[in-house]
């Protein structure tokens, strides 16, 4: 017998599927989650179950992870026909969902949210598997709203103060070990300052246009200083291009600008100050990492998650909160320099990350999964 996308039945000691994806927001918090399983038990079987369309496309096999790809895209900020599309779709997603979990078998259902998430979590649910939830953000998704009161247990980033869950255990977001790890490691050398910009697994064009903007003053500052910029791959040439194009003689940029990082501890490492937007998991590995930030929040979000993130680290004293509507290459290159020349009070908003670092979440879901699997398992 074999199983869907051609892959043999799976009968493993324990046996897990993680849904969810679209973005690095949702994904790498499920790395994490996978990493720690697997790091905690001989003989476990992980797969996972995700857009057709998003990153995790390629990045899952890429690591080794088999992937069941659903056929369903984003609902939310979407153009009518587009949308009108993906809801003709959920049919033969809900369809594919039941094939996968007939055949897989999973003992547990982990939702990290995203476009899979929810037909993968609802027709577990349908079918009476045990389920869980990731949650992110200050303020849930619309799938974890909808589900969050039938699930085992949600772990959450922060106190679920709005009883969107029927159980919910705080512990702060999953981050990649090598990431965390980052706490105990040296700083990189530092006569040359490293600004690290991210505009998410996607791109940012605000972000990356504002940065462009920016290089003029920060030419002029006259202090040593290196640029590594995340584009997204839909952002990239352009941005090259924005870069080449604000070059001057007598100050030759030294920037780096790629469409995604793959060796991202490294480039935590090496940075002393990160421009980045403020979704849940760049936030939980900028504080992970001990760096010091500036957050972008994207205005509209569900929940207005984005903005409760960066409040959240601004307040702590660990970064600087620039909107949107206030962003500009000069504000940009402002908020930069203001850092740049007080490296006491970079080492400051360093420090303050301490008091936002929850610890290994990853490792305290992964142990609480493997401990449902446990009593799921002696009770058959």
């Amino acid at each position: 017998m074999t199983a869907l996308d051609g892959q043999p039945p799976v009968r493993s000691a324990y046996r897990i599927l993680i849904a969810g994806g679209g973005t690095g927001g949702h994904l790498f918090p499920a790395f994490a989650i996978a990493e720690a399983l697997r790091n905690r038990a001989a003989g476990i079987t992980i797969r996972f179950a995700g857009s057709a369309y998003g990153i995790e496309h390629h990045l899952v096999p890429e690591r080794g992870y088999h992937l069941y790809r659903i056929p369903v895209r984003g609902l939310y900020a979407v153009p009518l026909r587009r949308k009108l599309w993906a809801l003709a779709m959920l049919p033969l997603a809900f369809l594919k969902c039941v094939g996968v979990l007939l055949s897989y078998r999973p003992h547990l259902i982990i939702g990290v949210g995203g476009y899979a998430s929810g037909p993968v979590l609802a027709t577990g649910l349908l079918l009476r598997r045990r389920c869980v939830i990731q949650e992110q953000n200050a303020y849930p998704g619309l799938t974890n709203r909808l589900l969050g009161r039938y699930v085992h247990t949600a772990f959450t980033a922060v106190e679920d103060r709005d009883g969107f869950f029927r159980r919910a255990v705080v512990t702060g977001n999953p981050v990649r070990e090598a990431i965390s790890a980052l706490r105990n490691r040296p700083p990189a050398e530092r006569s040359i300052p490293v600004v690290l910009v991210l505009g998410g697994s996607q791109g940012a064009r605000a972000v990356n246009g504002a940065m462009i903007d920016a290089l003029p003053a920060l030419q002029a500052w006259g202090g040593p200083l290196r640029i590594v910029h995340q584009t997204g791959a839909v952002h990239v040439e352009e941005v090259r291009a924005g870069y080449q194009g604000r070059r001057t003689q007598n100050s030759p940029l030294n920037a780096e600008v790629v469409p995604f990082i793959e060796q991202m501890a490294e480039a935590y490492h090496q940075a002393r100050i990160v421009v980045s937007r403020a979704g849940a998991g760049a936030v939980a590995e900028i504080v992970a990492a001990r760096r010091a930030s500036i957050l972008i929040p994207i205005p509209g979000t569900s929940g207005d998650h984005q903005r409760r993130n960066a409040r959240r680290v601004e307040q702590a004293g660990a970064a600087l909160l620039l909107e949107q509507d206030a962003l500009t290459g000069e504000s940009l290159a402002r908020a930069l320099i203001s850092l740049l020349d007080d490296p006491a009070r970079l080492e400051a908003m360093e420090a303050a990350t301490d008091t936002l670092y929850r610890g290994d979440a990853a490792g305290r879901i992964a142990e609480a999964c493997l401990e449902m699997v446990r009593e799921r398992l002696e009770g058959l």
